[in-house]
């Protein structure tokens, strides 16, 4: 019983190494979503432009803290992650320390992190200032201050973060506030 259970043992490592280096893509463990990742997706032209998982992300343009222009499309070919977020706003303030070690982590690998700042909530931008500052902030905050892009993706809640693959598609959505463990795990998902 033992020596079958170790030849049993054996062949499914080696079903395994097949699956994960000669097939690959095509692997049954990347099918099935067990490698943790998310799948390429081949039907780009198909895909709808809207707020949900698998939709394009809708574009936008805005201003960042230190005046130059942002484009979500600009960013193609890069992982991104969109969070809509306030000084005043405790959840917030708990995840941006994670927010940036991530930042510096993965910016190598083509990871970027737009922070829409709700400037409509401020008292006044110096304390979107103060705060960038103060936690030592150094991925590109642009500022909503018509409310026009919050309103255009819907935010009901701060913070509310959108990972987008490096083809703007939308591979989730988290509202409320981020443990480091869980923006880490949506990061390394990202095709």
């Amino acid at each position: 019983m033992k020596k079958f259970l170790i030849v049993i043992g054996i062949i499914l490592a080696v079903l395994f190494v097949v699956d994960m280096t000669v097939l690959k893509d095509e692997g049954i463990i990347n099918k099935v979503g067990l490698t943790g990742k998310y799948k390429k997706l081949d039907n780009l032209d198909e895909l709808p432009v809207g707020l949900a998982e698998g939709n394009v992300a809708p574009d936008f343009s805005l201003v960042d803290l230190n005046g130059n222009s942002i484009k979500l499309s600009d960013l193609r070919g890069k992982k991104v992650l969109v969070n809509f977020w306030a000084t005043w706003c405790p959840p917030c303030k708990a995840e941006m320390p994670y927010m940036q070690e991530m930042y510096e982590k993965y910016q190598e690998d083509g990871f970027e992190i737009l922070a829409v700042n709700s400037t409509v909530t401020e008292k006044a931008r110096e304390n979107v200032v103060d705060f960038v500052s103060e936690y030592g902030l150094s991925f590109p905050i642009p500022m909503d201050e018509k409310n026009r892009v919050s309103s255009d993706y819907e935010i009901m809640a701060y913070p509310t973060s959108f990972f987008i693959d490096s083809d703007g598609v939308i591979r989730s959505i988290t509202v409320g506030g981020m443990t480091k463990e869980h923006l880490e795990g949506e990061i390394k998902k990202l095709p």
